[in-house]
């Protein structure tokens, strides 16, 4: 049995808390760290076996924590990360790997010389059916090569701190993650747009929507809407364009109603259980490699991690220049190479 150490139990934490220990075979939390101590103790209550241990570093180190999954803040993923890979444990990481290129880099880095991938990163949609098998379509050669893409991520409503910074790193991220293993290329290019505002931004430092402009190395260019306050609903798009085709994401399952003179489907606002499950199978995925001694190749890994960091820098980059930026991304190196 797995032993799982959790380092954040906000709402995405502590749904993963719930899931590994009511939902996920051959693993078990056997402590929680949170800086909200009152909150975590709440979460644990119901488990008197889940311990609370308020420095996350004491965590990482605990004899009876196996594995770590760091949900904590985004700053921090980086020095957990680094402590856990000297541990020789296992860890989850949630997006991003490090605040900064240059900083995911150290991690990479610290993952090659210790001679065993530990990591396991939280790009959620890889293991997505309708993702996986649009991915398939698209590899398989069926429709010819992919020239163009068009993607979307709205979310319906988002506090006011969130800023252009976070419509990149914490948003913007997961298409970037998700189209570079969609179409197994990197990106050379990056390029921000900004439309019109709409009314519905609560930041000055937010542009909302955005437009994220991306290049393959193989010249593919991909469009990635970026709109977290769209008010309507928490919608996911995508659309390949290639030689002989397209292949379009579907959308999920909704009761089809009628009333009053109109006819609708239901969406959602909830953004983590319209992705449950792949939350699910990521996780069973991760625990299932982990008590095998190994890591998932389906899943994103810490070099997968290094590229979206060096793509969102570039985008950074571009919020500012309104030009396009280069990407300085390299080929995978070896050690990432299943």
């Amino acid at each position: 049995m797995l032993k799982v150490g959790i380092i954040g139990v906000g709402s995405m934490g502590t749904q993963h808390f719930l899931r590994l220990m009511n939902k996920i075979h051959g693993a078990t939390v056997t402590a929680v760290s949170d800086i909200n101590e009152a909150h975590a103790k709440e979460v644990i209550a119901p488990y008197p076996t889940v311990r609370f241990i308020a420095d996350p570093i004491a965590l990482i180190n605990d004899p009876e924590v196996d594995a770590v999954v760091i949900v904590s803040i985004d700053s921090t993923h980086e020095e957990y990360c680094l402590e856990a890979i000297k541990c020789g444990k296992y860890i989850f990481c949630e997006k991003p790997l490090s605040a900064s290129a240059e900083g995911a880099k150290k991690v990479v880095d610290a993952e090659i010389a210790g001679g065993k991938r530990l990591i396991q990163m939280g790009f959620n949609r890889r293991f997505d059916p309708a993702y996986e098998e649009l991915k398939a379509l698209v590899v398989s050669g069926k429709l010819g090569a992919p020239l163009v893409a068009h993607c979307a991520h709205r979310n319906a409503n988002y506090p006011a701190q969130y800023d252009d910074v976070v419509a990149v790193t914490g948003t913007a991220i997961h298409e970037i993650d998700t189209m570079a293993w969609l179409v197994g290329d990197y990106f050379t290019k990056a390029q921000v747009i900004f439309p019109k505002c709409s009314r519905h931004s609560k930041n000055e430092n937010l542009h909302d929507p955005q437009i994220v402009m991306l290049t393959t190395s193989s010249g593919m260019v991909i469009s990635c809407e970026i709109w977290v306050n769209c008010q309507y609903a928490y919608d996911i798009r995508c659309e390949v364009l290639c030689e002989d085709g397209t292949a379009t994401l579907p959308r999920p399952s909704r009761v089809d109603v009628c009333t009053n003179q109109t006819h609708y489907k239901g969406m959602t606002t909830d953004g983590l259980g319209y992705f449950a499950e792949a939350y699910d199978r990521e996780f069973q995925a991760w625990a299932d490699a982990c008590n095998a001694g190994t890591y998932c190749k389906a899943a994103a890994s810490a070099w997968d991690g290094y590229c979206a960091a060096v793509t969102t820098d570039s985008c950074l980059k571009s919020q500012k220049s309104g030009a396009i930026e280069a990407v300085p991304l390299t080929d995978r190196p070896d050690f990432y190479i299943d």
